[in-house]
């Protein structure tokens, strides 16, 4: 039996912080190939540029929500993320709602509340499991 405990704030914050450090170095790592290829010329002012961290940034945090319930931030600290619906992993969907939202200043509203503005639109939330 699984039981499904609220994460606390000073928890999300260091999760938050783990997984930015970690898709910095994922960036940086991206970016080489492409520095490579124009000459270091590819990240000043270019849209392709842009879209193309854009799309890797998306990759990385739908790909490991819907397919592992957690990113590597998430799983260093035993953080999952479980669809507020049935209590199992979630959708595209819902992984691009957080994700459009929380790019957009989401996590602000969690400051005055007890949930994040994407995990309220998104109907997901962060839980540590307690295997019983």
């Amino acid at each position: 039996m699984t039981i499904y405990k609220k994460v606390g704030k000073l928890k999300k914050i260091i999760v938050i912080f783990y997984d930015f450090l970690l898709l910095f170095s994922i960036l940086y790592f991206v970016t080489i190939p492409v520095l490579f290829f124009t000459g270091g010329n590819a990240v000043i002012d270019n849209i392709l540029y842009k879209v193309y961290i854009l799309f890797i940034i998306v990759l990385y945090y739908s790909w490991f929500w819907v397919n592992h319930q957690q990113t590597l931030g998430m799983k260093a600290w035993k953080v999952f993320i479980v669809s507020d619906v049935n209590n199992l992993a979630i959708t595209y969907k819902q992984a691009l709602i957080r994700l459009l939202i929380s790019m957009l200043g989401g996590h602000l509203f969690w400051l005055i509340n007890t949930k994040s503005l994407q995990d309220i639109v998104s109907k997901t939330q962060l839980v540590q499991k307690d295997l019983l």
